[in-house]
């Protein structure tokens, strides 16, 4: 491509040269030849100045993203359009038609350039040109007219090609945002699919591998207690049924995320009271000694699929965190739905024991609830509330456009 850009400057500077020694030479071999007296005078003075102005515009239509002069007019084609405008009734007939396509040359090129209204003082500078040789020479107004005529439609033509130039800039500019906005939005998608993807594995994995734990810490203390082998048995069965659960929700879940969660998988809403309920019965039986209370006010079933998966994953996501760091504490969950949708989940904590589990964690619990409450339109609360946690849901009933996808 730059080969090709450099051939084509190649070639456009050949022309351009071969171009100013045309002219050149129709002027000196014309008459009156250029001489140091007279007409001879000017003219030699006019060529040696359309020659001079022609080099440097070559030399600025190579150099001009360098120097800045893309949409500017310098002083070389001022000089160029006087110049050659001046010198095209000097000249002899032949010589000075040739002289004037000097100063169309330096018109289009300013028209391409700036446009015509900032063209018009070099226009106007051609015109003066003509005009000042006209009278010196004694040439017939019309002529002069039909030069004048000549150089505003050369730089109508230049102008009209300046706004062509314009509207493609503009497109391929509009083209480059469009393009731009379109990664960004891209990169924008891509973080929060990542996001929650890692909520998603961050509350499978806490939830699951918490009460893995909880039961396996139990077992190990029944064994050195030197319990019966049925109170043994029935700790590895919860801990079993618990893993069976957790392949089994992960596996639901690494089917939504790829978008094909499978003909087996329930298609209906969450039911939030029964997984309340089974919550809470889990809780109670990983923490026998512990009181955990469950009310539920409202009609849970009108709750959409978004927002009872939501309920599931704040409750999972916080009893878990009671576990961790205030084992043994008693719970309280209730869900209110009225004109919102209201979880509340705290305990006393009154920990028997500092669980192994305090330390565990990544710490993106919370925020993981609080980024599934705002994608649904509502918000999260957790803090100290007493001597214990509380942790505070709340989702209007009517779900944003915008929510994401659903558990």
């Amino acid at each position: 491509m730059q080969a090709t850009s450099t051939l084509r400057s190649w070639i456009g500077g050949a022309i351009s040269l071969a171009g100013l020694i045309a002219i050149v030479s129709s002027v000196i071999t014309g008459q009156p030849r250029p001489a140091l007296g007279g007409r001879g005078l000017v003219i030699l003075c006019g060529v040696v100045l359309v020659t001079v102005s022609w080099v440097v515009w070559m030399a600025r239509m190579r150099l001009r993203p360098a120097l800045g002069a893309r949409h500017q007019i310098g002083p070389e084609l001022f000089v160029l359009a006087t110049s050659s405008g001046f010198i095209t009734m000097a000249a002899s007939s032949s010589g000075g038609s040739t002289a004037a396509v000097a100063a169309y040359v330096a018109i289009i090129s300013g028209g391409i350039r700036v446009g015509f209204l900032k063209g018009l003082p070099l226009l106007t500078a051609a015109i003066v040109g003509v005009g000042a040789s006209t009278l010196i020479y004694d040439k017939p107004a019309l002529v002069w007219l039909i030069y004048a005529l000549g150089l505003a439609a050369t730089m109508l033509g230049g102008a009209s090609i300046h706004a062509s130039i314009v509207r493609s800039e503009q497109a391929e500019l509009l083209l480059a945002q469009t393009q731009r906005s379109h990664e960004e939005e891209l990169r924008a998608a891509k973080l929060q699919e990542q996001a929650r993807i890692a909520r998603e594995i961050h509350d499978l994995l806490a939830h699951t591998l918490a009460g893995l734990t909880i039961q396996l810490e139990a077992t190990e203390a029944l064994l050195a207690k030197g319990a019966s082998t049925e109170s043994v048995r029935e700790r590895i069965a919860r801990a079993h049924e618990l893993a069976r659960t957790g392949l089994a929700e992960t596996r639901r879940a690494v089917g939504v995320l790829r978008g094909d969660p499978g003909p087996a998988l329930p298609t209906g809403p969450v039911p939030a009271a029964a997984v309340l309920r089974q919550l809470v019965a889990n809780y109670r039986a990983a923490n026998p000694s512990a009181r955990a209370e469950l009310s539920i006010d409202g009609d849970s079933e009108a709750l959409s699929t978004g927002q009872s998966a939501a309920i599931l994953r704040v409750a999972q996501e916080a009893l878990t965190n009671v576990i961790k760091h205030a084992p043994g504490a008693s719970v309280r969950v209730a869900l209110r739905v009225n004109d919102e949708a209201v979880l509340e989940i705290s305990d006393d904590g009154a920990a028997q024991a500092l669980s192994e589990l305090a330390g565990s964690g990544s710490g993106a619990g919370v925020v993981g609830m609080r980024e599934r409450a705002q994608a649904l339109g509502g918000d999260l609360e957790a803090g100290p509330a007493g001597s214990g946690w509380r942790v505070l849901l709340r989702l209007p009933r009517t779900t944003p456009v915008t929510a994401p996808l659903q558990d």
